[in-house]
């Protein structure tokens, strides 16, 4: 925990020096999502008595172990939860299946736990879910797949913690923006001053696709980026699938012919990245490159930027919504209400919703941001 605590502290002052010399508001809200992060946990190690998690049985069900975004989301969790006295997590896989996932609730409730934190393997099953923990009283704190809005609405103790899919979205497209605006005369490869990209989607239907997708065509619009999206289509967030899907854009259109990848996620960016790299492109080559970005900042992903393989990523602040998680349990338990100070992060609470912020990462943050990652991978 304390490798964790000095790693996100170092974090926090890296982003600081940047921030202090510009105006960009992506870097202040870096500088205020990892000093806040740092600040309170290290105020809910050193304060915590424990009376308000006295007697705190928590189940949290994950969507999958071996999503490499939730297994070091799991750990996070894990470290956070060590120094905090009075409360116990029992972790369980939901194997990504809606069947599954509901039998292992179904276990915990039976055994006593008296709150869940939930990860969802889907949006529609999340109604199901809610229905069998208020059946029994339970709690439950959504998080990572957000319930339908009815679903929010039809229960009181419902809460969801996460990040807003559209303003990862926006950040992911800048960063292509970014590139194309100032690498024109390279970028434009056909030189017809439009940019021609393809979108590699997760799971279709899912709210966070749709938000993530519709924000990269607000972002290049508002612009004024003049593009053309050639293909856009579903790799389900898996990255064998996404170079595959990849490989028939790149036969279909030519490589030079693909001047942008937009992807919901990492590991369908490191599938779009494996494509080019077999065609000896974003190998060093500045003309020989397409920029690919993805969302999650995950290890692989962040290590990619740094050989200069993968253009950007978008930080989904992982270590701030376990602190989240935990302490909107705590506060649910204890009967209080649900304030950013309570929330301890730096977040919004609009009613039952918790929502922390995404962080871009760029040139200016991305070493830090990869030592906090390998810290917790």
């Amino acid at each position: 925990m304390k490798k964790v605590l000095a790693l996100v502290l170092a974090l926090a002052m890296a982003l600081a020096l940047v921030a202090c010399g510009s105006n960009n508001s992506t870097n202040d809200t870096t500088n205020n999502t990892t000093n806040n992060t740092a600040n309170n946990t290290a105020n809910d190690t050193a304060d915590d008595t424990g009376d308000t998690a006295e007697n705190i049985n928590a189940t949290v069900i994950w969507r999958a172990f071996d999503d490499q975004f939730q297994s070091g989301f799991r750990i996070i969790m894990e470290e956070e939860v060590k120094n905090i006295p009075g409360i116990t997590l029992d972790m369980q896989d939901g194997e990504n299946d809606v069947s599954k996932f509901t039998n292992k609730l179904e276990v915990a409730l039976t055994k006593g736990a008296n709150i869940v934190a939930l990860c969802a393997p889907d949006r529609e099953c999340t109604a199901e879910l809610m229905a069998k923990c208020d059946a029994d009283g339970i709690p439950a704190v959504f998080f990572n797949m957000e319930p339908m809005p009815e679903t929010m609405e039809a229960y009181d103790n419902i809460y969801y913690v996460g990040a807003p899919a559209e303003e990862s979205g926006t950040m992911c497209a800048q960063a292509l923006i970014n590139y194309w605006n100032e690498n024109t005369e390279i970028a434009d490869k056909n030189g017809d001053g439009v940019l021609q990209l393809v979108i590699l989607q997760g799971e279709i239907g899912q709210q966070d696709v749709i938000l993530r997708t519709q924000a990269y065509e607000d972002a290049l619009t508002e612009a004024g980026i003049e593009y053309e999206i050639l293909a856009c289509d579903t790799a389900n967030w898996d990255k064998a699938q996404a170079l595959d899907k990849m490989n028939t854009w790149i036969t279909a259109y030519g490589i030079d012919g693909i001047e942008g990848v937009l992807c919901n996620n990492d590991g369908m960016a490191m599938g779009a990245v494996q494509a080019a790299l077999n065609n000896g492109y974003n190998q060093g080559d500045p003309e020989k490159f397409i920029p690919i970005v993805g969302i999650d900042a995950t290890v692989e992903a962040l290590q990619a930027m740094k050989d200069g393989s993968l253009l950007g990523t978008v930080l989904n602040d992982r270590n701030s919504q376990s602190i989240a998680i935990i302490n909107v349990m705590k506060a649910v338990m204890a009967g209080e209400e649900i304030t950013e100070e309570v929330v301890g992060v730096d977040c919004t609470v609009d009613g039952k919703y918790i929502w922390v912020p995404y962080v871009i990462v760029d040139e200016s943050n991305l070493d830090a941001t990869l030592e906090l990652m390998l810290s917790i991978e």
